[in-house]
């Protein structure tokens, strides 16, 4: 079940967490001497050119996923409550965050070195170093449902509070946490980018904009042309536009700093794309997940041409994707169990 979907739903039927701290080792081949196990990079983009690696604990629902400063690849588990550390031996370590049945999601890079996410049940903001400690802060009320993250150009960590229909930011030396309102009722905040101008650009899943938080605290709202697209995921581009998903649109769209939006339908229909990020450097691109269409796509920017790349393992759910550790575009199967890697993108 997808992150955007538990928006709606209010996460009423993810399942409980477990405890645990454990290491596993990949079934990547040991005899490739590269990083993760690959020896070296392709240019096919055929299927050959994706890997997974099981994460340890069972239905574990892993979502957000970022490289930290260590070359580790981090992320969360939404099911099973935990924080989980993918090394270039494709070992994963995995550590228990400390409030039960937070249901980690989104998870970035800090300006600190840290990384940091937000527990969506757990009414927290939390951080954890590259050697495993876990510190969180809580949100001044409870039932905000905290979502996407981004730094800021101010040195803060911006968040969404989905259920309290705010955005947020937190000190990340203090820990402390200045919120503001949306304009609209009902919005649901999904995720956030820092524009290339330091302006912070969001998503609202049910309110069907695109929201721009100007250096003066000031928010400026812009519809998205189709009705109930479900706008989620969003990214700052190489063109300088933000570019976002429209999850019940099967769309993906983009916006520049005026306002104007252009939308482009995935090639599957239905796919219900999710999480968007940046494409390799000076690839011009982004990548995104097809939820429901079971592939990761990347689009040129500005023209917004798509191509999409079916995930090997059936009904795997990709989620979160990102550029990163080797080169490789990194994401998350929530429903197939893994972390998952294109080597050639």
């Amino acid at each position: 079940m997808s992150r955007f979907y538990l928006f709606a739903t209010c996460a009423a039927l993810l399942l409980s967490a477990c405890s645990g701290h454990s290491v596993v080792q990949s079934s990547a081949p040991a005899s490739n001497p590269g990083p993760f196990g690959v020896a070296q990079h392709r240019s096919s983009g055929s299927p050959d050119d994706f890997v997974g690696v099981k994460v340890p604990s069972r239905d574990s629902g892993p979502l957000g996923i970022v490289t930290g400063p260590d070359g580790n690849v981090w992320f969360t588990e939404d099911l099973k409550n935990k924080v989980g550390k993918l090394d270039t031996n494709n070992h994963i370590t995995e550590f228990k965050i400390p409030t039960p049945k937070s249901h980690p999601d989104h998870i970035i890079v800090g300006p600190d070195g840290n990384l940091w996410f937000t527990e969506t049940a757990g009414d927290k903001i939390a951080k954890i170093t590259t050697a495993g400690t876990i510190t969180e802060y809580p949100l001044p009320k409870a039932a905000s449902g905290p979502g996407g993250l981004a730094v800021g150009s101010d040195g803060n960590i911006w968040f969404s509070e989905t259920f309290r229909n705010k955005l947020a930011k937190i000190n990340p030396s203090s820990g402390a946490i200045t919120e503001m309102k949306l304009p609209h009722t009902g919005s649901q905040p999904a995720f956030i980018t820092q524009a290339l101008d330091g302006t912070m650009w969001f998503t609202e899943f049910t309110g069907d904009r695109i929201g721009e938080v100007k250096s003066d605290g000031s928010i400026t709202e812009y519809a998205v042309p189709t009705a109930n697209a479900g706008p989620g995921g969003i990214t700052t581009g190489a063109d300088g536009q933000m570019w976002f998903t429209e999850q019940n649109a099967s769309k993906i769209g983009s916006i520049n700093t005026s306002g104007v939006i252009n939308e482009f339908p995935t090639p599957t229909g239905n796919s219900k794309p999710l999480f968007i990020t940046p494409g390799p450097p000076g690839e011009n691109t982004v990548w995104f997940t097809e939820f429901a269409g079971n592939k990761i796509a990347k689009a040129t920017v500005p023209g917004g041409s798509i191509t999409e790349f079916t995930v090997p393992l059936a009904n795997s759910e990709p989620h979160d994707i990102s550029y990163g550790a080797a080169g490789f575009m990194w994401y998350t199967e929530f429903s197939g169990n893994q972390i998952g890697f294109d080597t050639a993108p």
